[in-house]
């Protein structure tokens, strides 16, 4: 069983064909290697479970946030974390100034 040959994306012709060819993915590998580094893809648990991580909070006041505040909704969930999933107490935090203002 003969081994599969790279998928060769450009050859010279004034070289021989062992050393001077782009195959795709040795080139992906190290472009992906150089320009992400090696564990680009992985991130904290922390910041993948977002910043309502085991807190239950409600639909319809993450919506009013959205809507009434034109908030985005990750802003308006970590508005809503930060408080304790307490409505009012977003509100206020979101619409008053900070007091050294």
């Amino acid at each position: 069983m003969s081994k599969p040959q790279a998928e060769v994306i450009q050859e010279w012709a004034d070289a021989d064909s062992d050393g001077y060819t782009f195959e795709r993915g040795r080139m992906e590998k190290n472009v992906q290697a150089i320009c992400f580094g090696d564990n680009a893809a992985v991130l904290p648990a922390s910041i993948a479970q977002g910043p309502s991580a085991g807190l239950k909070l409600k639909k319809e006041d993450v919506d009013l946030l959205t809507n009434q505040l034109l908030l985005s909704r990750p802003a308006a969930e970590a508005a809503l974390a930060k408080n304790g999933g307490d409505l009012e107490k977003t509100l206020a935090d979101v619409v008053m100034p900070p007091p050294d203002w």
